[in-house]
């Protein structure tokens, strides 16, 4: 059971990286170097966007989720093949294998059963209905991440894999760290890879099981990645400024994504302001703005 488990989580992070790769691809970031990390957060942002769209139709029913699924595994066989990619899939399936143990060992957050089953659920069951929150609190609670869950309500598993968004965060950010620390360290500013390092070990010590995850970290680790790339704006003088119009417009779609997790996240757009204000040719870069 558990085995199975094991395969079928794999299976739906390896969906999650086809998505990323069609909306990186859609955007046209390829100027950022691709980091299989960052590709498996922007899937996840842009099945958010799926999810929200669709639900106002149809419920998050097994046929629903069976078709975003399978998609995303073929988006993932058109986009990427190559060598280098298959070297990143090597470290994803080393770093997936060790964290899955946190998953299986973990009990579930205390307001699991309050608010994060039922939304869940009413977004796999039901499609949008108003007026829930008069029924109960529990309902007025809203986040991105249960629509997220609710595409993970499949046959056989039900609403058992509805922890497994925290541990796909929790694997792209390390994936991401890891990759950008050890792979790309002398591309990014010092400052940079010291912030990448301390975010490591504050996820990975203070925030060991994913019942301490809840509907709050997954917006922080969002906003961790959105941080260095703020950060390698303002410090690192090697990039170029189309570059760095790349990096504002990722910077911008991950604090976006960022705040449809936890709204209070909003005052980390702050630093968005604060960047414009820092770079050069401001007025370069909100012409390139408004065209995005």
């Amino acid at each position: 059971m558990t085995f199975i488990f094991f395969v079928i989580s794999l299976v739906i992070t390896f969906s999650i990286i086809g998505y990323g790769f069609l909306i990186n691809d859609f955007l046209k970031l390829k100027k950022i170097p691709t980091n299989l990390g960052l590709v498996g957060i922007l899937g996840l942002f842009f099945l958010s966007i799926i999810s929200n769209f669709t639900h106002i139709f149809i419920p998050h029913d097994y046929f629903h989720n069976l078709i975003l699924i399978i998609f995303g595994l073929i988006l993932l066989l058109y986009f990427k093949l190559g060598s280098k990619f298959k070297f990143s899939l090597n470290l994803l399936m080393i770093t997936f294998s060790l964290l899955f143990i946190g998953l299986i060992m973990a009990k579930t957050n205390e307001d699991y059963s309050y608010y994060h089953l039922p939304n869940s659920l009413q977004f796999a069951q039901q499609k949008l209905q108003f007026g829930l929150g008069n029924l109960n609190h529990g309902f007025k609670h809203i986040s991105s991440l249960f629509m997220l869950n609710s595409l993970f309500y499949l046959p056989f598993f039900d609403h058992y894999l509805f922890n497994l968004p925290n541990l796909i965060f929790l694997v792209f950010f390390v994936l991401f760290i890891v990759t950008e620390i050890y792979y790309r360290s002398n591309l990014n500013s010092n400052i940079s890879n010291i912030l990448l390092s301390l975010f490591l070990i504050l996820f990975l010590s203070k925030f060991s099981r994913i019942a301490e995850y809840g509907s709050d970290i997954a917006g922080q680790i969002i906003v961790c990645i959105y941080l260095f790339y703020i950060f390698e704006i303002i410090y690192n003088e090697n990039l170029t400024n189309d570059i760095k119009n790349n990096i504002l417009k990722l910077s911008l779609l991950l604090l976006v994504f960022a705040i449809t997790t936890k709204f209070i996240l909003l005052i980390y757009s702050s630093f968005f302001l604060l960047t414009l204000f820092l770079v050069k040719k401001i007025i370069f870069f909100l012409i390139k703005f408004f065209f995005f």
